[in-house]
């Protein structure tokens, strides 16, 4: 079968019909702008923390992890490591930070740490990173909708942008949590749902799981190699899924979305005590290694059911370099009537799990941190709430014309990854500084020009194609570099074949978050401050 059943649309009608009566309900008694970004500071630890978790999976879990789990193996649990530990940093470092200052965006931590220009640079990087790591977020579910519904691209974006905007305009941050909690729920059991019928419909089971798996190394979690030689060498810069990569990049990248990102810190700052707050996070700290593995296991079940069931459809998906097309085709044309409805409910709320909260944060930033500074600050709470409905509105328009940008990639998953890389890195180094640095410490003036500078040399250290000057420039960085990290295990030669590649993109948020708080703390004096 490869159309939805009467069946299916039914429950694709109940849900959307519980989420919107959530969002209106909820939206019932928004008084001011406290109750429609921080829902009041009363919302539940755990609610908190199944939308923490919600929104971080996104559709970029749901259909991303299963398709680069297809196409390669477990590698992605190196992320996982690193994962651990950045969350652990926020919790005890950054949320105590937030709760001290009572800040409804975090933004507004550094303008009180610093200054204005601070608060502004912090606020423009967040608006940039979020608009295209969320509309990476839209294209990865729209992708899968087109598939399911057999409907064009562009048509799918609109529709769940709609759907979004409508309860999250309504109902706010509370809006966000609820209908998260919710979702959260849907989509965990559409995976195991997905396990579940492949295994079942393998001849021999779960043991066909096992050896089919286990022949096609797809269980494999670590890559890596003490032999300059090898692909996987350890210390190699060039190689985006190296084990020192994937575990640094999981570790920076996690304490930028969810220390520094308004979209994921936001919810956080709901909780009545800081103790909640943290308590919420560090069980996502615990839940995230079983929770990836079971949607890697998920696209490792797709690869093994299509090695006994061939597919067509599928081998050209995969020669295609679209193999995030692979799990919503399953959903289609494998599961029963009901069964395939629950699941593409799933998908949707995996979408709409990011999406409504990016909306609510995008909204709470431009009016805390732009409007209310810059246009207004004397609004009444109700025209302050109507303005900030407004600007879910613009966001969401704005959200749904870059997601169609992104129609066209090899991996949704990776490119999530990429996009925030050029600017997570100036984020959490700013935060760094204003959280770690004595508090005589810091320059106004110099920090923006350190979030600022921090994307050119991203991209100077990223990028394969430089004038010849340049490349020369790079490669002498990257001997010095290499010479002091290798600890003399790598000869000059090797060290200069290494220096010859520009550095894989999972080290761009940690070059840039090093390179704006170190810049930032050196030019970080009293004295520097009256000369500029």
């Amino acid at each position: 079968m490869d159309t939805l059943a009467p069946l299916d649309w039914f429950v694709l009608a109940i849900y959307a019909l519980i989420v919107v009566a959530i969002g209106v309900y909820t939206g019932r008694k928004e008084k001011n702008t406290d109750d429609y970004f921080l829902g009041g500071r009363q919302m539940p630890w755990w609610a908190v923390m199944i939308s923490i978790y919600a929104t971080s999976l996104s559709a970029l879990t749901f259909i991303g992890v299963p398709g680069a789990a297809y196409m390669e193996d477990f590698r992605y649990l190196q992320f996982a490591l690193g994962d651990l530990v950045g969350r652990v940093i926020i919790s005890f470092l950054l949320l105590t930070a937030y709760y001290k200052q009572r800040v409804t965006t975090v933004y507004q931590l550094l303008g009180e740490r610093f200054g204005p220009r601070s608060q502004d640079a912090g606020t423009l990087f967040f608006l940039v990173t979020r608009l295209l790591a969320s509309g990476v977020r839209l294209a990865g579910c729209a992708i899968a909708l087109a598939v399911v519904f057999q409907i064009n691209f562009n048509v799918a974006i609109a529709l769940i942008a709609f759907v979004a905007l409508v309860y999250t305009m309504a109902g706010g941050i509370k809006a966000v949590i609820w209908t998260d909690t919710m979702q959260f729920i849907l989509f965990m059991l559409a995976a195991g749902i997905a396990l579940f019928t492949v295994i079942t419909a393998l001849p021999n089971g779960f043991s066909d799981f096992i050896q089919i798996g286990n022949e096609g190394n797809k269980f494999k979690i670590f890559h890596f190699s003490f032999k300059s030689s090898d692909p996987d060498y350890w210390l190699s810069l060039s190689n985006p899924k190296s084990l020192l990569a994937g575990s640094l990049f999981g570790c920076f990248s996690v304490v930028a979305a969810l220390g520094t990102d308004q979209d994921l810190v936001q919810r956080m700052l709901t909780c009545k005590k800081v103790g909640e707050s943290q308590r919420a996070l560090l069980v996502t700290a615990i839940l995230n290694f079983p929770i990836t593995l079971l949607f890697l296991s998920v696209g490792s079940a797709l690869f093994i059911y299509y090695q006994t069931f061939p597919d067509p459809q599928v081998l050209n998906y995969v020669q295609a370099n679209e193999a995030d097309k692979i799990f919503p085709h399953f959903i289609l044309t494998v599961l029963a009537p009901g069964v395939r409805g629950l699941l593409v409910a799933g998908l949707l709320a995996a979408a709409m799990s990011s999406l409504d909260s990016a909306l609510n944060a995008l909204a709470s930033t431009a009016y805390i941190d732009i409007y209310k500074r810059y246009f207004r600050s004397d609004c009444d709470d109700k025209k302050a709430v109507q303005i900030s409905r407004n600007f879910v509105v613009l966001f969401a328009v704005i959200l749904a014309l870059i997601a169609m940008s992104f129609g066209k990639t090899d991996s949704i998953l990776w490119l999530g990854f990429k996009v925030v890389g050029y600017t997570y890195g100036a984020l959490l180094g700013i935060f760094m500084l204003a959280v770690l640095a004595p508090p005589n410490k810091g320059n106004d003036k110099m920090n923006f020009v350190a979030m600022v500078s921090s994307i050119f040399v991203v991209i100077f250290l990223t990028n394969a194609n430089l004038p010849m000057g340049l490349e020369q420039v790079r490669e002498y960085l990257f001997i010095v570099l290499l010479k002091m990290f290798s600890f003399g295990t790598l000869s000059l030669q090797e060290i200069r074949e290494f220096a010859t590649k520009p550095i894989a993109w999972p080290w761009s948020i940690v070059i840039g978050s090093c390179w704006t708080f170190g810049f930032a703390y050196l030019f970080s004096n009293d004295k520097m401050e009256k000369t500029i």
